[in-house]
């Protein structure tokens, strides 16, 4: 994909309501499954995931939709991937140890946070912020987390934090209600639909004055990669892509009004790598290209040496892209929100 689509389309969109919106490009669910699972790697993984993928759409494409008006760009149909979807789509055996947003959070906690504080995490992975907010600010008693892996829960679990396997939207305990001082979500909203249902239960869950911390995917790094032959933004792993605007736009809508945003610097040569890499792994869900090939071959040291061969070829063509790379292009954007009052009545 050099290009996007730019087709007009009418649709409500999942942050502003507007209806004027373009299609920036299509997939079908063979496209979509081959993203995650290769069918010449795993011929009935692939099979069973393009299936699930076309249930869960109820039909066999997706458009990946942009409004003209906020500029929020989401899957049509706007339906998140389930359980099922990661048990194929992904074998999680590990979680990054630390990350940028995790150090801005951590920062203001340090300068904000009491002994009293209680601080909520939603998709804690392996807990790598809570454990170092419960060995640095609070007592691991104030502190509660959801995680769907099993891996990442008896991780958190382990360490001694209360870990929930549960959609936080479901929860309903009235000691909760208006109960939280802080609540976070590192890379989890771009995995989310039924957004207003989403922040109302934020609302619901944190006192006024409480703060919550968000960040996602960089857009602007997503619509490089996307226009220069690198990885696609693939439903239905991530529903929506975000922007500054589309945050004060749900965030007033539901009571919050922001207090910090951030987008990731990075240096040329961690770009540049990641970028080399999902231009190689883009060209390997082409069935019969050398990529392709690549990723299918058993033997350890033969595959080490064509990989690296591989790597430098798309080293070579990612240099007329790369020279357009800038440090504004890290990997994510940092939303500090204060809840300043409850959900406008429109809601």
């Amino acid at each position: 994909m050099r290009t996007y689509q730019q087709l007009p389309k009418k649709i409500k969109c999942p942050v502003c309501y507007a209806e004027d919106a373009h299609i920036l490009w299509v997939a079908d669910s063979n496209q979509a499954a081959q993203h995650y699972v290769l069918k010449e790697k795993f011929p009935e993984r692939f099979l069973e995931l393009a299936s699930h993928i076309k249930t869960l759409w109820g039909g066999d494409t997706c458009e990946i939709v942009q409004c003209k008006n906020c500029e929020y760009c989401y899957s049509n149909p706007f339906i998140a991937g389930d359980e099922r979807f990661y048990t194929l789509a992904y074998d999680r055996s590990s979680y990054p140890k630390w990350k940028w947003e995790f150090q801005v959070t951590l920062d203001v906690l340090k300068r904000n946070a009491g002994a009293d504080t209680s601080l909520f995490e939603i998709g804690a992975g392996d807990g790598a912020f809570v454990k170092r907010v419960a060995e640095n600010i609070l007592p691991k008693g104030n502190i509660l987390c959801t995680e769907f892996s099993e891996y990442g829960r008896l991780s958190i679990e382990e360490f001694g934090i209360k870990c929930i396997s549960e959609d936080f939207r479901n929860l309903s305990s009235a000691e909760l209600n208006e109960s939280l001082d802080v609540v976070c979500m590192f890379q989890v909203l771009e995995h989310l639909d039924r957004l207003d249902v989403l922040f109302q239960k934020l609302n619901w869950l944190m006192k006024n004055g409480g703060r919550l911390f968000i960040a996602v995917p960089n857009a602007g790094r997503i619509e490089f990669n996307e226009l220069n032959g690198a990885l696609l933004d693939m439903p239905p792993n991530h529903v929506g892509r975000w922007n500054k605007k589309c945050f004060e736009i749900i965030g007033k809508r539901n009571g919050f009004l922001i207090e910090d945003y951030q987008i990731e610097e990075a240096g040329f040569i961690s770009l540049a790598k990641e970028f080399i890499f999902y231009r190689l792994l883009q060209h390997a869900q082409k069935s019969g290209s050398f990529e392709n090939r690549l990723l299918k071959v058993k033997n350890r040291y033969l595959s080490r040496i064509m990989l690296m061969v591989c790597f430098a070829v798309n080293a070579a063509m990612a240099i007329p892209a790369l020279a357009k790379k800038d440090s504004r292009q890290g990997g994510s954007q940092w939303i500090y929100f204060v809840k300043a009052h409850g959900p406008s009545p429109e809601n």
